[in-house]
């Protein structure tokens, strides 16, 4: 089954998909100026974004099995890149600021990244190699930073930075 749902509302916006074969699911919806989200999936998986106001950019990139990719950006200039190889791997991610980065790479089998982010300008690099990793960022305030990087099985990590 394909399943590819898209609602655009300002010019500007750019929506693409390229899903290699069925089976894949992608949901699109953005408003403002200057959106663009790129999802391009093979094998069985799910990836969506929702973005509202200026210059968002989303990108999602999955091969395998069962992986899913959530992106929800509010505010504006907000950036999210997941890359997902593997199977059953989830990458969840929430901005609401202004300025944020987001960038998750995961590969292996049931790895999870979560990552929300509140304020401005606020960064997160996920790096996960491996099988049953996880990593959940929060970050609420201005000019955070985080990297995190596992290689390896079971391994976990949990950050909240404030200010």
């Amino acid at each position: 089954m394909l399943l590819l749902l898209s609602m655009q509302s300002a010019a500007g916006d750019l929506s693409l998909f390229s899903e290699i074969p069925l089976g894949n699911e992608a949901d699109i919806s953005q408003r403002g100026a200057d959106l663009v989200a790129h999802i391009q999936q093979s094998g069985t998986n799910h990836g969506a974004v929702e973005q509202q106001g200026n210059s968002h950019n989303a990108r999602l990139l999955q091969n395998g099995y069962a992986n899913q990719a959530d992106v929800i950006q509010y505010g504006s200039q907000q950036q999210a890149d997941i890359s997902q190889l593997g199977w059953e791997n989830l990458a969840v991610v929430a901005q609401y600021g202004m300025g944020n980065s987001v960038k998750i790479d995961q590969n292996g089998l049931y790895n999870t990244a979560i990552v929300e982010q509140v304020g401005e300008y606020n960064r997160a690099y996920i790096q996960q190699y491996g099988t049953g990793n996880r990593a959940d960022i929060t970050q609420n305030g201005t000019a955070n930073g985080i990297s995190v990087s596992q290689y390896g099985a079971g391994m976990n990590v949990s950050i909240q930075q404030w200010d």
